[in-house]
């Protein structure tokens, strides 16, 4: 194609042609833009376990040596797929590896601690329509992979895949990372050429049932809790197993497949950590916050060290007052800046200890307080926080008013609820009576 861009000159018209695309005959190119995030040094998971907080550092020094290279050279390996012209077999044709080539320093669209790098494919007329892509990685730590997209793609414009995962070092995966583009199709509608992949990607998501899982697996199968105790340690540390029978099928937790115990075979031993897929884990910027506000929370051990250079008006281990609370989201407390660098020289520090003396042990403020001091104390807030809560199961739909206890009225004296109706219909959405709202089950105790 060529843009035309006339300049009317003495009744003549000059064309000023110039090629915006070349023309896609065999050995041509598409390009493309990869962004990605590096892995953070400081893991928050390597901190619960002494081992992987050895690992981490090793792979620091690993990371810091990935950072000089810029992922370029033979870092990261790329392969197109086609969604329309397949091979023999069925499955679509699989591109030539190619490799990234420079950093793009001015991209607009990036995000926190994100990188961009270009990319070019070859490419001819016989490849088809790019639908997914394979990548490995030869690095010795793990990226997150946010997206590629595709521009100047023949007979549509541009293919936008987005990714969002962690890809590991390629032998960590018995099959190649496959990524497809950001189309969504019903099955019957998947182009024929990408089933064959797409069946592999649920595949390994699904997981055989055998072996340990590990923290660069991507798979989603499930098992009873059956890990609660510790038999081993004797008849008072076993747990029941949770979730097994027929009448109670549930609940589940994320198959583990550590071993059995000695004592029990049907109790799986118990680990340090607790698998969850890696691209469910904490976000960069989640992670951060939890790594942050934690070491805040432990560092309260620091003040009995610094009573003797300044004076705090602080009981250990009470809160004399609302203000006491809510100092720690409003000003937190003043440091003397001259002993600082005394306490812990460490950069990840540098958060808690801030050289400017200012918001020691300060949290961000709850939302819930943000507008007003007292919001947490309403019915309103009570009872969002109790449906937002780790058990909401303690709800139940109310069937008779008013509410009575169960237990024996002889032994624990009469516990009927003296709320009124009066009281509750006031607060009523929707309805024009109490029966009514307990008939439609609109009212829970």
């Amino acid at each position: 194609t060529f843009s035309q861009a006339s300049i009317h000159f003495n009744n003549c018209v000059l064309l000023d042609q110039k090629p915006k695309m070349s023309f896609l005959f065999g050995g041509d190119k598409i390009k493309g833009t990869l962004v990605l995030m590096q892995k953070n040094v400081l893991d928050i998971n390597s901190l619960t376990d002494p081992a992987k907080l050895i690992d981490g550092a090793l792979d620091g020094f690993g990371s810091i040596l990935d950072t000089l290279t810029s992922f370029l050279g033979a870092s990261v390996c790329l392969q197109l797929i086609s969604s329309t012209k397949p091979l023999l077999s069925g499955e679509g044709k699989v591109g030539k590896e190619a490799y990234l080539k420079e950093a793009i320093n001015n991209l607009p669209t990036l995000g926190d601690k994100q990188t961009a790098f270009s990319i070019e494919f070859e490419y001819d007329s016989n490849f088809g329509i790019p639908g997914a892509f394979k990548t490995k990685n030869y690095m010795s730590t793990e990226f997150f992979l946010v997206s590629l997209t595709l521009d100047d793609i023949p007979n549509l414009g541009t293919i936008h895949f987005v990714c969002n995962s962690w890809v590991y070092n390629a032998k960590k995966y018995q099959t190649d990372r496959i990524f497809f583009a950001n189309n969504t199709f019903v099955t019957s509608e998947t182009p024929s050429p990408l089933v064959y992949y797409r069946q592999l990607e649920l595949k390994t998501l699904r997981g055989n049932g055998t072996g340990e899982r590990q923290e660069w697996d991507r798979i989603y199968d499930y098992d009873v809790y059956n890990d609660l105790g510790e038999p081993d340690k004797g008849q008072s540390y076993a747990r029941p197993i949770l979730g097994r029978s027929s009448d109670h099928p549930y609940p589940r937790r994320g198959r583990t497949g550590r071993k059995p115990t000695a004592t029990d075979p049907n109790s799986e031993s118990r680990g340090n950590s607790v698998y969850i897929p890696r691209d469910e884990a904490f976000g960069h910027l989640k992670s951060s916050d939890f790594l942050v506000y934690g070491l805040k929370s432990v560092s309260q051990d620091v003040i009995p060290l610094l009573q003797s250079a300044f004076d705090i008006n602080f009981t250990p281990t009470e809160f004399d007052s609302f203000d006491d609370v809510f100092d720690l989201y409003e000003g937190g407390i003043k440091l003397p800046t001259d002993i600082i660098s005394q306490i812990s020289p460490l950069p990840v520090l540098s958060e808690i200890f801030r050289t400017d003396g200012e918001q020691f042990l300060k949290f961000p403020t709850p939302k819930v307080i943000q507008v007003s001091k007292s919001a947490w104390m309403t019915d309103e807030e009570f009872g969002r926080e109790i449906v937002a809560g780790v058990n909401p199961g303690l709800i139940r739909a109310l069937q008779d008013f008013p509410p009575k206890s169960k237990l024996d009225s002889a032994i624990y004296g009469d516990h009927t609820s003296t709320i009124t109706k009066e009281q509750i219909e006031l607060n009523l959405e929707g309805f024009s009576t109490l029966d009514e709202a307990i008939q439609n089950k609109k009212l829970f105790l």
